[in-house]
C-alpha cells in the first residue's frame, strides 16, 4: 500500500486499543501506532525507531514488550487472524451449506474492514506471507470456502471445477472491494454491501469452468 491509501480509515478507532494489549496500556498503543504504519507502508518499510516515536517512547521501551519488529509483526497478524476465525465459526456451522458459507465469510470481512480498517489492511497485505510461515494446518477461510466448494462440486450443486481456482476467484470479489473501500474508491461501508457480495461470489461458484 502506498500514499494513497485513505489514511482517515486508518486512523478510526480509539488509539489506546491494541491487539493483544490492554486497552490504554504502553503495549496496546504500541500494538496500534505498528499497525497503522504496517498497513500504510508494509513491515519492511517501518523501523522500531519510527514506531517508538509514533508512540512517543524510547526504542528501549519498545523492546520490553515486544523482541523485534518481526515478532511485533507476527504477533499483530496472528491475533488479527485468531479474531476473523473466531468471526467466522460464529456465523458458520460446520454443516451449514454454501450459501451460507459464503454469506458468513462475506459479513466476517466485511465487518473486520469496517470495524478496524487498519487491522483489516494488514492482515490483507500480510496473510500470505504470514500464513505460509505459520503452517497452521489450513486455518484460512480462503481453505474453507474452498473445502465446501468442492463438497458442493460432488454433490452436484455447483458445476464441476478447480475448487481452489474458484474459491480465489470467488474471494477477490470481497477483497478486491475491500481493498478499493481503503482507497476511498468505495465509499459506501462494506457491511451495507454483504448482499451484494454474497450474490457476486455465487455468481463466480456457479459458473461453468
Amino acid at each position: 500500500m502506498d500514499t494513497y491509501l485513505d489514511q482517515s480509515l486508518l486512523e478510526r478507532g480509539p488509539d489506546d486499543r491494541g491487539i493483544t494489549g490492554r486497552p490504554g496500556s504502553t503495549k496496546a498503543r504500541i500494538e496500534r501506532n505498528a499497525l497503522k504504519l504496517f498497513a500504510a507502508k508494509g513491515v519492511d518499510g517501518v523501523s522500531i525507531k519510527e514506531i517508538a516515536k509514533a508512540c512517543g517512547i524510547s526504542d528501549g521501551a519498545m523492546y520490553r514488550h515486544f523482541d523485534s519488529k518481526d515478532s511485533l509483526a507476527h504477533t499483530l497478524f496472528q491475533a488479527i487472524h485468531a479474531n476473523l476465525l473466531g468471526v467466522l465459526k460464529e456465523k458458520v456451522a460446520p454443516y451449514d451449506g454454501l450459501e451460507a458459507t459464503v454469506r458468513g465469510l462475506v459479513a466476517a470481512y466485511c465487518e473486520l474492514a469496517e470495524s478496524d480498517p487498519a487491522a483489516f489492511a494488514y492482515h490483507l497485505t500480510a496473510r500470505n506471507t504470514v500464513l505460509a510461515r505459520a503452517g497452521d494446518g489450513g486455518a484460512d477461510p480462503s481453505t474453507l470456502l474452498a473445502r465446501r466448494l468442492e463438497a458442493a462440486m460432488g454433490a452436484g450443486e455447483v458445476p464441476r471445477g478447480d475448487p481452489e481456482l474458484k474459491s480465489a476467484m470467488a474471494m477477490g470479489v470481497v477483497l478486491q472491494s475491500a481493498e478499493y473501500r481503503l482507497y476511498g474508491r468505495i465509499t459506501t461501508p462494506l457491511t451495507d454491501l454483504i448482499d451484494t457480495f454474497t450474490a457476486g461470489v455465487m455468481a463466480v461458484l456457479r459458473s461453468e469452468g
